[in-house]
C-alpha cells in the first residue's frame, strides 16, 4: 500500500522519491523510537551523576562553613594573644628603663 503525500513544492519525481510504504513509516517510528529511548537512558544518567554532584558540593559547602569557622576562632586567638605579648612587652620595657 503506497501512501502519497503531496507537497505542492516538490515536483512528481521527488514526491514519488518521498512516497513511502506502510513497513517503511513503522520502521522509521521504530528508529525514533529507538533514539527516544537512548536518550531518556542519557537524561536519566545525566541526572544521577548531576544528583551526585549536588552531594559532593553540600560536602565541600559544609567543609568550608567549618573551614570558615576555625579561620574566625584562629585570627581572634591570634589577635588576642598579640595585644597580650604586645602589653607584656611594653610593661617589661617600662620596667627595665
Amino acid at each position: 500500500m503506497h501512501t502519497q503525500h503531496t507537497n505542492p513544492a516538490l515536483n512528481g519525481r521527488e514526491q514519488e522519491e518521498l512516497a513511502m510504504t506502510e513497513a517503511e513509516y513503522f520502521r522509521s517510528i521504530g528508529r525514533l523510537e529507538a533514539q527516544v529511548a537512548a536518550l531518556v537512558s542519557s537524561v536519566s544518567e545525566l541526572k544521577t551523576k548531576v544528583d551526585g554532584i549536588d552531594a559532593r558540593l553540600d560536602q565541600l559547602d559544609r567543609l568550608a562553613n567549618r573551614w570558615k569557622g576555625g579561620f574566625a576562632v584562629i585570627l581572634t586567638l591570634g589577635a588576642i594573644a598579640g595585644f597580650v605579648l604586645d602589653n607584656l612587652f611594653r610593661w617589661l620595657s617600662s620596667k627595665g628603663s
